[in-house]
């Protein structure tokens, strides 16, 4: 089979973890017969999903789009958490966790030590404010999503507090007994998958929020840096809201200047005080024994 997985042009960490896992702890399933896919981490059931392949789902979630058509070419092994097995209609018990948790059985090498305190942003954040320099302005260290994912594990594992607006920041965080803080700045945050998650291990998803800014500087840089494709596609969103032709939202007015202050505070705020979250230990453990358990199985199913 093939990995079917989001590939962010930049890079984004949640959805690289795929081939990095996959080819570590179950190489023999992959060829290149691409009549079938295996639906790994990241929420990625949906109507979306590619409609002529026969789809082999391991721990991915619900979340995005609309829930896609059952039929007789998805064949679930396990989902991301409860919520996604309940807009499925699969049976509880399919509702293990994400499978980036399968990390801590890699032969990975120790990082270096380290005592820092780390922040992810969401991907799509990226396009708003330069976060590393809110980041270095409150004294974190910061972890940029699009960054190599064996480097950016590493930094993780040489935290001793992870502040995430990536859900993927928290969940490798959480697997390697690392404390973390969820925190939210913009509407494109989630809810659901973060929820879906956190009550896999037993956790309420209670993040804190940021002020919003958009820093027009930033946005403008962002914009230059774009491929023609997307710049051509700007310029028409544009010309078609100033002709009354499109329902899009207008884009957001640059506040940097007037909130930049309060983000840096509000960075700072939660890393001295802000309550850290940590899965229990059994509840990591069970996880972890049980995605073990369903990927024997679906090695099992690919031999016969």
């Amino acid at each position: 089979m093939k990995l079917f997985y989001y590939k962010d042009r930049r890079g984004n960490f949640g959805d690289d973890l795929n081939p990095w896992i996959w080819n570590a702890l179950a190489p023999e399933l992959f060829d290149d017969d691409d009549s079938t896919v295996l639906v790994g981490i990241g929420t990625l059931i949906n109507s979306k999903a590619p409609a002529r392949p026969r789809k082999v789902v391991f721990g991915s979630g619900v979340g995005y789009h609309r829930p896609p058509r059952i039929d007789h070419k998805w064949k679930f092994y396990c989902v991301r958490g409860p919520r996604s097995a309940q807009c499925l209609g699969l049976d509880r018990s399919m509702a293990i966790s994400d499978p980036a948790v399968l990390l801590t059985r890699m032969p990975i090498p120790a990082p270096t030590p380290g005592a820092f305190v780390s922040y992810m942003p969401h991907h799509a954040s990226l396009r708003h404010a330069d976060w590393r320099g809110l980041c270095e302005k409150a004294g974190l260290r910061y972890l940029d999503p699009a960054d190599d994912v064996a480097q950016t594990v590493a930094r993780i594992r040489q935290s001793r507090l992870v502040i995430a607006e990536a859900m993927h920041a928290a969940i490798v965080a959480d697997a390697f007994r690392v404390p973390w803080i969820a925190v939210s700045c913009y509407d494109h945050i989630l809810d659901f998958k973060w929820s879906d998650w956190c009550e896999s291990l037993g956790m309420s998803y209670r993040p804190l929020q940021l002020p919003r800014i958009w820093d027009g500087a930033h946005i403008a840089a962002q914009a230059r840096q774009a491929g023609p494709g997307k710049r051509f596609k700007g310029y028409l969103r544009q010309g078609l809201r100033r002709a009354g032709l499109s329902r899009a939202a207008a884009p957001p007015v640059p506040n940097a200047g007037e909130v930049e202050e309060s983000v840096v505070r509000g960075l700072a705020w939660v890393a001295e005080q802000g309550e850290a979250r940590l899965s229990r230990d059994g509840a990591h453990q069970e996880a972890v024994t049980r995605l073990l358990e369903s990927l024997d199985c679906l090695k099992r199913d690919c031999r016969r």
